[in-house]
């Protein structure tokens, strides 16, 4: 029967009960660096070591941005919207404000802004910090690193804020390739100035991140510091490594919420370079073999591949559900997207 494949795979994975998103938080705030510095290693050690500026999506690890170039003699540096000098580590940075600086001399921690941002603010990796320009809102995306013009994904993000006041005036919000918000959460405040806070999120059941949005404090730097107004600077961005998400489609797409009606499953490959190779991960299990009977493959109008799986009705149980693919080409370079679907209502197994 055509259906026995998807069906010992995906009721082996939702049997033991209600599926769940699979987020692992890490979060500190304090007065100094030293205060976060174990919490920010712990991140790090989760996405694996640092990759640095080698070109190429890798097959693990991390990049990261501490703005720090030039070190503490360089003026403040002024960058347009989108900022693209980090392409090279798989990021771009965009705001719809009117550009970004980083800090610098003479007046550090943007006393060029203002002269009293120096005694709010102070540095996690010395010497300089980073934002955004006439506005307390910017997006990161993702591409390969060294060529930004191939969208990427990666399994995790956080980043440094000095001078967190308020519980929810600074928060990460976690977009899939595909456009959907999957999790969001205010990074940690701490009391007084010059202090130190970081959030990052690593996702361990398969879900892939396309943009982080960040909200950092409740306005823009300018005025002082009165009132309501919880202005907040960034300094180090730490991210899993971007790999390509570039003509990968799944459909039905994150955020679809199903109950109990069966559905179908359809991936998309375009590409110029042949896949030689695929796999599926369900909510972190591999699924490949288990599915392989299932699809049926079929062409795009405009050039590639499909592969097509009826999802029987009632099949998958209540909760939160993942499903990755990953393809790798005929020139050993990988690709990878994935999907997060709600079953609400329980399963009619």
């Amino acid at each position: 029967m055509r259906y026995v494949g998807v069906i010992t795979v995906l009721v082996c994975v939702t049997a033991g009960g209600t599926a769940s998103a699979g987020q692992v938080v890490r979060e500190a705030s304090g007065p100094t660096a030293a205060s976060i510095q174990a919490v920010v290693d712990q991140f790090r050690a989760d996405l694996g070591p640092n990759n640095g500026i080698v070109a190429g999506s890798q097959s693990g690890g991390r990049r990261e941005i501490n703005w720090d170039g030039g070190g503490a003699a360089a003026a403040p540096t002024f960058d347009p919207s989108p900022l693209t000098r980090f392409a090279a580590r798989g990021a771009i940075v965009l705001t719809p404000g009117t550009g970004f600086e980083t800090s610098g001399a003479p007046a550090a921690e943007f006393g060029d802004i203002n002269p009293t941002y120096p005694t709010l603010f102070a540095p996690f990796s010395p010497p300089r910090l980073f934002i955004a320009l006439n506005t307390n809102v910017l997006d990161v995306v993702f591409n390969v690193p060294g060529n930004a013009a191939v969208a990427a994904g990666v399994t995790g993000f956080g980043a440094v804020f000095t001078d967190v006041d308020a519980a929810t005036s600074t928060r990460l919000q976690f977009f899939t390739p595909d456009g959907a918000l999957i999790f969001e959460r205010a990074v940690p405040a701490a009391t007084g100035n010059e202090t130190q806070s970081f959030l990052g999120v690593s996702f361990d059941r398969g879900e892939i991140i396309g943009r982080v949005r960040i909200v950092s404090g409740n306005a823009a730097l300018g005025p002082n510091e009165a009132g309501s107004a919880d202005l907040v600077a960034m300094d180090d961005f730490i991210y899993g490594e971007p790999v390509s998400t570039d003509g990968l489609v799944i459909s039905p797409g994150s955020g679809a919420v199903f109950q109990g009606a069966g559905f179908q499953l359809v991936i998309g490959i375009e590409s110029a370079v042949p896949a030689i190779g695929a796999r599926v991960i369900f909510d972190g299990v591999e699924a490949t073999e288990s599915l392989r009977a299932c699809f049926t493959q079929g062409t795009l109008r405009r050039g590639g591949t499909t592969f097509s799986c009826q999802v029987p009705r009632g099949l998958l149980g209540e909760g939160d559900h993942v499903l990755q693919v990953v393809v790798t080409d005929a020139d050993q370079t990988s690709r990878r997207n994935a999907v997060r679907w709600t079953v609400i209502g329980g399963s009619e197994r």
